[in-house]
Formats: C-alpha cells, sequence, structure tokens
C-alpha cells in the first residue's frame, strides 16, 4: 500500500528546500511547492513575492514580518524572500 500524498507532504517525505535573499542570486525560487514554514528567524518576503493559485489575496502576506513557525498550506509556485528565511515543502 502506497503513502497518501497529504502524508507524504505533511512530513517532508517529498523533500523540501529553505529559501533566504541569497537563494537562486537573490531572485525568486519557483518550483511546486504545498507547504510554506517560516524559519527561526522569521520571513519577510518581498512585495508580490508569493504566487499561489489557490489563495485569494496571497499578497496580504508580503512585504510584513511573519513570526518564525508560520505555517501556510496551498499551491505555491514562486517565492521571494526579502529578509529571514522560509522552508518550502515540495508538492
Amino acid at each position: 500500500m502506497s503513502t497518501p500524498a497529504i502524508t507524504e507532504q505533511s512530513l517532508g517525505k517529498r523533500g523540501s528546500v529553505v529559501i533566504t535573499p541569497a537563494s537562486n542570486s537573490g531572485d525568486a525560487v519557483s518550483g511546486n511547492f504545498a507547504i510554506i514554514v517560516a524559519g527561526p528567524e522569521g520571513v519577510k518576503f518581498e512585495t508580490g513575492g508569493l504566487t499561489c493559485s489557490n489563495k485569494t489575496n496571497v499578497t496580504a502576506i508580503t512585504n510584513v514580518n511573519i513570526p518564525a513557525g508560520y505555517t501556510s498550506y496551498g499551491n505555491f509556485t514562486s517565492i521571494h524572500v526579502n529578509t529571514g528565511s522560509v522552508e518550502a515543502y515540495n508538492a
């Protein structure tokens, strides 16, 4: 019996990437991410620095300080970090 996709995602079995301002030469990191978690110092995304096809008004959480541990679920395809770090779990 195979493991359900949601279990694999929530346990990180599909892998993840830690994104910082230095990631991808300072540009947005593209991929297919299901979960994002703010790093130990929190995170601040660039204005318009999140693309998520199934989240209304995702820009409301850009250009603001997000506390450490903040977790959001969705279909994230582009992430651009201004300060701090975020761990993005592969979908």
